[in-house]
């Protein structure tokens, strides 16, 4: 059998359509009948291998060729995709012997220009979509009789496409060339000085490399320069000039950064420039909505999205802030994208810094010596910002900063109306609301001169109507409007830390000077501790000034929450202490005694005092209920029997669980003997009986307990 009838019998007994094929739409044996019509050309191919004659050379051609249906050819020279494969003679090439006959020829050497040429383009077609026959490379490992030709650089442009055939959807063959360290060749190709001569193809290796990374093990055996070498390929010409070729080298980079041992090594070995550079290209260089192709644009935002989360975990490495300190290039670029226009950029920046600022030590010096503040700053108080990502992230790092107590004055700018307190209003973005009233709330805990800022009124002209406005009216605003539990708490929560400020601090450096004393109310008598000592402040008119401050605010819903809501424990702790504080002192009393109204209060209290869970009261009912058994003792017995216990007010330690019911119980103790000292006339008999009995009880229970110490 001549080439010329190979080539005959083939366009003869095609499908007849150039690119799609049914088998199902054959006459029945019509695969079959191809496969016994192809006996006898593996017979003519095995005579002219044998004899070493030049028609092997035309036959391959012909059936490289013939592989095809109507006017569809393979040219490996444009851009190839399996779509130009034939169907009609894909499974007789495989069940015929006709694909094991070449992949044995691939594998030796000696070969024809031409031979080899086309025998890839007889593996490459016979593989396209075609699982079986994949399955057939696989086997015995005849993979590496493709492989072996990318030596050749010649080969190449061919050799690629084929391999990608044989592994795109197929995770056997994709298994077997990650073990066979495929990567590696592929690698030191990408990183060959003669790269130009099949920079065409590139997207193919990226391709081939992004089917291998999918392989488990496949980092565990990938070239450590292999993310590195990809990087400097996109963020060099000419590939950076070319979005597809940035997306699919950049991508499959990130895709081999997902393994850990690679982060780091792309960290020890100051690769993280490199990195640095390709990310800026990928966001500034190019456009999305620039960008003609919907496909690639779509693919341009998933890669950005890829970077972020990629930038995340690098900078989240352990390893990362010994090789570059702050005053090194990398830190110091985000500082400069957080200072410059771009909010892609500004959000990643700040996401980074935000990893670095986990240490006190970072974040002092991010605010001391960078004054990264300033620029967030302005940033936040610009009504022109409402990305809501650049929001959320500024805000996130902003919250690190805040943790260290030296730098929680230097940021008191962020609690100006126009900054942070204007992302309150923002109830469509509810994730950033709740990072702007979490940062709220670190700004708050043991800060005066914050407090002192969200206390301020808005305006200091008695006749404008932000007179009687501060931020604190608009974080109560955002507990009252918000439906989301997380961000009602840490609303809660900062009212609480507020409050537990102002009765541990000298009231004339919280409350501002003009607010001044109810002149409809009476001078409070000085009021004694537990302990007999005087009360937490200095003068009778800083009271009233801090009672002044309570008469105008609504608080008792906002920090009854944080004893009915039944998920955080420590939360509870937490309010029991600044609740004890609070009662001390009689316009803090008042407060206390009027969260008590609000539903489920009461109940929480007899659980944390007596460790009874009670049943739910109707609403509104708190203050209807029975009196407990013991509660008709005189009132000084009682109050003898909890002063002789020596409480006080104590903040719970987190880290000590099987001790918080033990503080939480006196710290209620301390709350209720108060409220019966401070607010005594003003309490209804059946919750004046109801505090009694708890004090009893309660007292018994610490007695009994420290018996048993």
């Amino acid at each position: 059998m001549t080439p010329q009838d190979i080539e005959a019998l083939l366009q003869r007994h095609g499908s007849g359509q150039s690119q799609e094929y049914d088998e199902a739409s054959e006459p029945a044996g019509a695969r079959e009948q191809r496969m016994t019509l192809l006996s006898p050309v593996l017979g003519a191919c095995q005579d002219a291998w044998s004899s070493r004659s030049d028609e092997i050379d035309v036959m391959a051609q012909k059936l490289g060729d013939g592989s095809r249906d109507g006017e569809c050819d393979l040219d490996f020279s444009a851009s190839w995709t399996s779509a130009r494969c034939p169907f009609a003679w894909r499974l007789p090439f495989g069940e015929s012997g006709i694909l094991e006959f070449f992949l044995g020829v691939l594998t030796e050497d000696g070969l024809s220009q031409g031979l080899r040429v086309h025998s890839l383009r007889l593996v490459g077609n016979s593989c396209a979509d075609t699982d079986e026959n994949r399955a057939r490379v696989v086997q015995d490992n005849r993979l590496a009789s493709v492989t072996r030709h990318l030596q050749n650089e010649s080969l190449i442009p061919f050799t690629i496409p084929v391999l990608y055939n044989i592994l795109v959807d197929f995770e056997p063959a994709q298994l077997l060339a990650s073990q066979s360290r495929l990567s590696s060749k592929l690698v030191a190709l990408l990183s060959s000085p003669v790269l130009s001569k099949y920079a065409a193809i590139v997207p193919y290796f990226c391709k081939v490399l992004a089917l291998l990374i999918s392989q488990e093990g496949e980092a565990s055996v990938a070239d450590p320069s292999t993310v590195s070498i990809l990087l400097n390929l996109a963020t060099n010409s000419p590939a950076k000039e070319d979005l597809d070729d940035v997306i699919s080298l950049i991508g499959v980079a990130v895709a081999y950064l997902a393994n850990e041992g690679l982060q780091s090594i792309l960290i020890t070995e100051h690769h993280m420039g490199l990195f640095m550079e390709a990310f800026y290209l990928a966001h500034a260089g190019f456009e999305v909505h620039q960008t003609e192709d919907a496909d690639t644009a779509t693919q341009l935002k998933q890669l950005r999205a890829s970077l972020l989360a990629t930038l995340a975990d690098l900078s989240a490495n352990d390893v990362f802030s010994s090789h570059y300190p702050l005053s090194s290039p990398v830190p110091q670029s985000f500082l400069a994208w957080i200072q410059g226009a771009h909010p892609l950029l500004q959000s990643a920046a700040c996401l980074a810094l935000g990893n670095l600022s986990r240490s006190d030590e970072t974040s002092i010096a991010l605010v001391e010596k960078d004054a990264v503040h300033v620029h967030l700053i302005r940033l936040l108080s610009d009504s022109a910002v409402g990305d809501p990502q650049l929001l959320h992230s500024a805000l996130s790092f902003l919250k690190n900063l805040a943790i260290p107590i030296q730098n929680k004055t230097r940021l008191g700018g962020l609690l100006e109306p126009s900054c942070v307190p204007r992302i309150y209003s923002l109830d469509t973005l509810p994730q950033v609301q709740f990072a702007a009233i979490s940062l709220t709330r670190l700004l708050l805990i043991n800060c005066p001169p914050n407090v002192r800022r969200v206390c301020t009124p808005m305006s200091a002209d008695p006749s404008n109507p932000d007179h009687e406005r501060t931020t604190v009216t608009d974080i109560v605003g955002l507990f009252d409007r918000s439906d989301a539990e997380p961000t009602r708490l840490e609303a809660s929560r900062s009212i609480a830390a507020l409050c537990r400020v102002l009765h541990s601090t000298a009231l004339s450096d919280v409350l501002p000077d003009w607010y001044e004393p109810d002149v409809d109310s009476q001078p409070y008598e000085p009021l004694p501790s537990v302990q007999g000592q005087q009360a937490n402040y200095e003068q009778t008119d800083d009271e009233e000034r801090r009672s002044f401050f309570y008469k105008t605010h609504d608080l008792e819903k906002a920090l009854a929450f944080l004893i009915t809501q039944k998920k955080w424990p420590t939360l509870r702790s937490e309010a029991w202490f600044v609740f004890a504080l609070m009662s001390r002192s009689r316009d803090g009393a008042a407060v206390v005694a009027a969260l008590l109204l609000v539903h489920g209060t009461l109940n929480a209290l007899t659980e944390a005092i007596t460790g009874r869970k009670e049943s739910e009261s109707p609403e509104g009912a708190n203050n209807q209920i029975a009196e407990t058994p013991g509660a008709a003792k005189a009132d000084g017995v009682v109050a003898s029997m909890a002063a002789g216990l020596q409480l006080e007010p104590q903040q719970v330690d987190p880290k000590q669980q099987a001790n918080m019911a033990k503080v939480d119980r006196e710290n209620a103790l301390v709350l209720c003997t108060e409220l019966l000292r401070n607010r005594e006339s003003e309490l209804p008999p059946p919750k004046h009986n109801l505090l009694q009995g708890l004090v009893k009880e309660g007292t018994e229970l610490v007695v009994a307990e420290r018996s048993q110490a």
